[in-house]
């Protein structure tokens, strides 16, 4: 049996990280439907939303689903409750917004940034490794860094006086970890992930966008 139901959660507000606004906010459910589909005492309930976040007024699009035969029970209270496998689109992070002013970057690094970015808000966290690696290099190629591999070329960028020292040793890390999940397919895990977009996007804060408004400063 299939029913379906419109605007079951209309005007419903949720907590949920938001495209634009840094942290969570409350975005209401403008439009809604419900899917029940039952069959030898199974049912499954899937939820389809369109939301709007209460403070940027940014619309995006909220899926749960949830199955009779996935179910928590606690025994302290003796209440069971639906496990819900919640999906936001497009996918986010709380506080993990994209570079500002990243239309400063070159259209190289910039298409890379996207993805991997892309990547790490969907918790792909494979891919966000081998993207950050990535991203790494970008810079180096269009810096026009020299060496045999890609350690070298990050420590060419501060012989060249792209970066310093301490930045370069700070970089390294993330070459390491995208190492791990390009030739070892090992996952890092989410905190090492935020630490490594954080370092890859001083990176390119550094290299591209700082120089730039620092030339519409000096011309102002």
């Amino acid at each position: 049996m299939r029913k379906i139901e419109h605007d079951k959660t209309k005007d419903k507000e949720y907590d949920l990280a938001c495209i634009k606004c840094d942290g969570e906010t409350c975005h209401k459910v403008l439009f809604s439907v419900n899917v029940l589909e039952s069959e030898d005492e199974i049912s499954v309930s899937r939820d389809y939303e369109i939301i709007i976040c209460q403070g940027c007024k940014e619309v995006s699009f909220r899926t749960t689903s949830s199955c009779s035969e996935d179910m928590s029970y606690d025994p302290e209270t003796g209440e069971t409750d639906y496990d819900e496998d919640i999906k936001l689109y497009p996918s986010r992070i709380a506080g993990r917004k994209q570079v500002k002013d990243m239309y400063l970057l070159p259209d190289e690094v910039l298409k890379i940034y996207k993805e991997t970015h892309g990547a790490l808000c969907g918790r792909l966290s494979i891919l966000a490794g081998i993207g950050i690696r990535a991203l790494v290099e970008s810079v180096c190629r269009e810096k026009e860094a020299q060496g045999g591999n890609l350690k070298n070329k990050i420590d060419d960028l501060v012989t060249k006086g792209v970066l310093t020292k301490d930045s370069a040793e700070t970089l390294h890390s993330t070459r390491l970890l995208g190492n791990n999940s390009a030739h070892e397919t090992i996952a890092a895990t989410d905190d090492e992930l935020d630490i490594a977009m954080d370092i890859v996007e001083n990176l390119i804060k550094t290299v591209y966008v700082i120089p730039q408004k620092a030339k519409k400063l000096n011309k102002k």
